[in-house]
């Protein structure tokens, strides 16, 4: 890679910036593999942002079932059964287990990533939009305003979720001279970001436990010039 092409990078974006990374993760295939693995991922704030989600339609819930008249019960009813329904989307469908196959060569790291969530999960989940966007049409002549909060989400989220399917990314990193590399090592998780910062060169590392310290003596003799941040918690991260 020449001088001029890698400063060209840092004016990618858009399409160009997916057809670099898609063309590094080609390039990178060629390459010979110095170490694989497999891992599932869990997001670190998959719960918090879900039980928010869920705490907010159970306010809803009890502000308008204690202070509404006729209907309040309905309301009670409808607001907490849709408070389950939007925590698991969230929790299962926006926020899902992700399942990362990497390839580290000497040249750089080309991975897979795919949610870990089974066709049948959509379906149910399309099912219960749908479902959601008819009780609450039904329920609006009963609890009155209130109720389109409710049918509004409800035919959001069945809108997004009704061509939703698994899809496996393919990306590419490669290594450059310089950047920087941080290390969380108590999750066993690491970042490289190699310059130029914004053209792809940018990846998250998750370790199998006990194995970051393998993966960092790999890549250790290929990152000579990058700074070295360690990190204790996932907000540094």
């Amino acid at each position: 890679m020449n001088e001029q092409h890698t400063d060209n990078l840092s004016l990618l974006q858009g399409e160009a910036l997916r057809s670099y990374i898609s063309d590094s993760y080609r390039e990178l295939e060629k390459e010979p593999v110095l170490h694989q693995w497999d891992i599932s991922h869990k997001d670190p704030h998959r719960w918090l942002v879900s039980g928010i989600v869920f705490f907010i339609f159970i306010v809803l819930a009890y502000v308008t079932g204690t202070t509404g008249e006729y209907g309040a019960n309905t309301s009670l009813w409808f607001f907490s059964l849709f408070a389950v329904f939007g925590g698991g989307y969230v929790r299962f469908l926006l926020l899902p287990d992700n399942i990362y196959n990497y390839h580290l060569t000497s040249k750089g790291i080309y991975y897979t990533q795919q949610d870990s969530i089974p066709d049948i999960a959509f379906t149910i989940a399309r099912g219960l939009g749908w479902f959601g966007c008819g009780v609450c049409v039904l329920a609006a002549g009963m609890l009155g305003p209130a109720a389109f909060i409710g049918a509004g989400a409800s035919a959001l989220l069945a809108w997004k979720i009704k061509d939703m399917r698994p899809v496996k990314k393919h990306r590419g990193c490669l290594f450059t001279p310089n950047g920087y590399l941080k290390i969380f090592k108590r999750k066993d998780a690491l970042i490289v970001c190699s310059e130029p910062f914004d053209a792809g060169n940018f990846i998250y590392l998750y370790c199998q436990q006990g194995e970051a310290d393998k993966v960092l003596n790999y890549i250790y003799p290929y990152l000579p010039n990058h700074e070295v941040r360690e990190v204790n918690s996932w907000r540094e991260f």
